[in-house]
């Protein structure tokens, strides 16, 4: 009879014991960080996640909001976590997309200090203004920009974020001297477009959506090339001229590097799964994201492919974080 080396029966027991981790996997609440303050599109599709996580793994995922510095004080932190898949970040075209193309120094590397979970959702942008701004559409409120060189100012979810960049496109595709104003969210700087502080936004629906049923704010024109089904009659900056102001927000989940496969795998099941019930999809298209999965494998493809489009852009567009 053959005796079995330890090696052997070592190798033997992890294998028995990863398939049990994937079913006992949670044990503790799950902490899901989020990279700005309370509302906004982040928080609103984060919470929905969040919430349909918890009943299908039968622990809390409980939102944690940590904002600032463009969503890498959030990663900075899920990164340095414990791999067990209890920390986990509700990864953005912020942090993901745009952050490191955009920053020159990074507390992490975005490839091999995360394990990349599934894409989420991603949602079309919109061109808003303030109801008192004198322009009924894209083209005027350009020539009114002209007009006023530096007089109009828009907000940002914090420095490098997607609202900013694609303002700092709009910037150079219409010469249109606006001003950048970054906020630490896009829930502080709804609230000053709201209040008339600020005049202008590139942003996703969630964050504009109150103050446009209340007219405070106005829809002028969908970003990128085609319009979208929930605002058909709204035109695209594409088809006035300006297919290259283009950029859609979105989000997915990340956890620290070296999480194991079984949890990982576990997880993004479920995630795909959520995605696709009925009830979580009306929520979405109600705010006007899509529910857009994508598995581990081809969501990290996704994010190289963020980084190749983005790169040449901010160094076009002289775009900073600082």
């Amino acid at each position: 009879m053959r005796m079995r080396t330890p090696l052997v029966l070592a190798a033997l027991a992890a294998a028995t014991a990863l398939p049990a981790l994937a079913q006992t996997y949670p044990v503790r609440p799950i902490r899901l960080i989020i990279a700005v303050p309370p509302g906004g599109a982040a928080d609103f599709t984060a919470r929905i996640v969040g919430q349909k996580l918890s009943e299908s793994l039968g622990q809390n995922v409980v939102g944690e909001n940590r904002g600032g510095a463009g969503g890498t004080i959030a990663s900075d932190i899920a990164s340095k976590a414990n791999p067990d898949g209890h920390t986990l970040l509700w990864s953005s075209s912020t942090t993901h997309g745009v952050g490191p193309v955009l920053y020159t120094r990074l507390p992490y590397d975005a490839l091999k200090d995360f394990t990349h979970i599934g894409l989420a959702t991603s949602l079309p942008m919109f061109v808003v203004v303030h109801q008192s701004v004198p322009a009924k559409s894209v083209k005027e409120l350009i020539a009114l920009a002209k007009a006023k060189p530096n007089t109009l100012h828009f907000y940002s979810s914090g420095n490098g974020g997607m609202p900013h960049l694609v303002g700092e496109i709009f910037k150079t595709a219409t010469g249109a001297p606006i001003v950048h104003v970054p906020y630490k969210g896009s829930g502080p700087g709804v609230i000053d477009l709201a209040a008339g502080n600020v005049q202008i936004a590139f942003d996703s629906l969630p964050s504009i959506f109150p103050h446009v049923q209340s007219g405070r704010i106005k829809l002028l024109a969908t970003v990128g090339k085609i319009r979208t089904g929930l605002y058909p009659d709204l035109p695209s900056l594409g088809e006035m001229g300006y297919p290259q102001v283009d950029g859609k927000v979105w989000y997915g989940i990340s956890g620290p590097a070296g999480m194991p496969k079984p949890v990982v795998n576990r997880i993004s099941g479920e995630l795909k799964r959520i995605l696709a019930q009925p009830e979580l999809k009306q929520r979405f298209g109600q705010q006007g994201a899509d529910a857009t999965f994508l598995p581990p494998e081809a969501f990290l493809a996704f994010m190289k492919a963020e980084w190749a489009k983005w790169g040449p852009v901010v160094k076009a567009t002289g775009a900073k974080a600082d």
